[in-house]
């Protein structure tokens, strides 16, 4: 079995949002978009008051920011799709784009193959700890349900990531505005947003630190080894079977109501946490405890419905923990 400090770094790859941050109300456009916070490969040690390192896409004006940069060649193959060294882009009959990306630094040359295939959208590189000066344009609210995925780590992999457009929702003078940042420790992250008009050079600023206070308390998975749920899997229980075994071992239930992007392609937004219970036939997806005083609460991630896999891992959570 993988220690608990090899599970951390893992589950630091996999999407989520927050509630109060964008994507993390159910009604919001945020939620619709789900504004990715995804690592494509793990961090040294993740950002207080993150449960994950910070990730999105970014469409950024004319200048790339791209010391060193290297420029692959990329050429189209029978499939229609443009292969590099750094990227796969494909389109299929009905407009949708498919990308994958394990190099961080050819950002012109996939700006050049996403703009052939339909999709408006210009990459910035951007040095880790700096950040594009904001604004640099207007942001889309409404963004249409649908126009794109949460970015997933590459399936067994850590050192790229794949995400799904829709060009067929784009509306007139919207662009995706992304920034990808590759990391020392052999890392990165993206951010993705949604922008119209004209789109401000990216001036590089220093990142802020976020907040520890606005974002809450820090969690980590309660089900492993030595934990306070350690022996006791909950993933894809009721809540109704998760219970007795939580208050025979002396706990506190909470509930993190999740939302999940449409399709559930992985990851997700908590939308509230409660105490007040859930009904016994919601599902429960990971079960987590507090990190500076574990045994004070058990947070269960839940939904009201079942999905076809576990939102959390982005599929079976013995993919991603082996017990």
């Amino acid at each position: 079995m993988k220690d608990a400090k090899e599970i951390e770094t893992m589950l630091e790859q996999l999407a989520r949002v927050r509630s109060g941050e964008p994507g993390g109300e159910a009604s919001g456009a945020g939620a619709r978009a789900l504004l990715a916070e995804v690592t494509a490969a793990a961090p040294a040690a993740p950002k207080p008051g993150f449960p994950l390192k910070k990730t999105g896409l970014v469409l950024a004006g004319a200048a790339v920011v791209a010391a060193g940069a290297l420029i692959v060649p990329s050429v189209l193959d029978d499939s229609g799709t443009y292969v590099s060294a750094s990227y796969a882009v494909t389109k299929d009959s009905s407009g949708v784009v498919f990308v994958r990306v394990t190099d961080f630094k050819d950002v012109a040359g996939l700006t050049r193959q996403l703009a052939d295939l339909g999709v408006p959208a210009v990459v910035d590189h951007v040095p880790e700890g700096m950040t594009c000066k904001e604004p640099r344009a207007e942001h889309v609210r409404d963004i249409p349900q649908g126009l794109y995925s949460v970015p997933q780590n590459l399936p067994g992999r850590s050192d790229g990531w794949q995400m799904r457009i829709d060009t067929r929702l784009f509306r007139a003078g919207e662009q995706f505005v992304w920034t990808i940042s590759p990391h020392a420790d052999g890392g990165s992250s993206t951010s993705t947003i949604l922008m119209k008009g004209p789109v401000a050079p990216c001036e590089l600023v220093p990142e802020p630190k976020p907040d520890p206070a606005a974002f809450g308390p820090e969690y980590r998975v309660a089900t492993v080894e030595g934990r306070s749920l350690e022996g006791f899997r909950v993933d894809e229980k009721t809540v109704g079977q998760v219970l007795p075994e939580i208050r025979k071992r002396g706990l506190k239930p909470t509930f993190a109501i999740m939302s999940l992007p449409p399709g559930n392609p992985g990851g997700y937004g908590i939308v509230k946490e409660q105490s007040e219970p859930v009904g016994d036939d919601w599902v429960v997806w990971e079960a987590e405890e507090l990190d500076e005083d574990p045994r004070s609460r058990i947070r269960l991630l839940v939904t009201e419905d079942r999905w076809d896999k576990n939102p959390v891992y982005g599929g079976p959570r013995d993919a991603v923990i082996k017990d």
